[in-house]
């Protein structure tokens, strides 16, 4: 088990909603930006996966606001592989939104899978895009 990814994000003017809250949807646009950036760090860019010939689809998300957070303040999303099906092709990754004072903001839960574009289906990833998956299982991963 491997240490969390983790990326931080300023909350910006257009970030909040009418009570100056961080808007629901960015939660999920934290994650989703914590997510790819994770595949980057891992060395899976766009460029690299279209090589490849491989996308993530999304096929749920959920998520539970635990604190607020305001205009200004810095967050820290961290990403894990909570699930993962035997060979890989379907996934659950959490995305933890920390405040600066390190307490949980909210929890999103996100349920992908990996395609072949070529063949438009869900199939098992390449073995270094699985590898880098399975180094981020965390503690707790289950299996899809």
């Amino acid at each position: 088990m491997s240490e969390a990814f983790r990326k931080s994000f300023e909350v910006r003017w257009d970030d909040v909603d009418l009570n100056g809250h961080l808007r629901s949807t960015r939660y999920l646009e934290y994650a989703t930006t914590a997510r790819l950036g994770f595949l980057v760090a891992s060395g899976w860019d766009v460029r690299a996966l279209q090589k490849e010939g491989f996308a993530a689809v999304l096929l749920g998300e959920e998520v539970r606001y635990r604190r607020e957070v305001f205009l200004t303040e810095q967050v820290e999303v961290a990403c894990e592989v909570v699930g993962l099906t035997e060979d890989s092709a379907r996934w659950r990754v959490r995305q933890t939104v920390f405040r600066e004072d390190g307490e949980e903001a909210a929890v999103v839960h996100s349920l992908g899978a990996w395609i072949d574009v070529r063949a438009r289906k869900i199939t098992a990833p390449p073995a270094g895009l699985r590898a880098v998956f399975e180094a981020a299982r965390s503690e707790e991963c289950e299996v899809l």
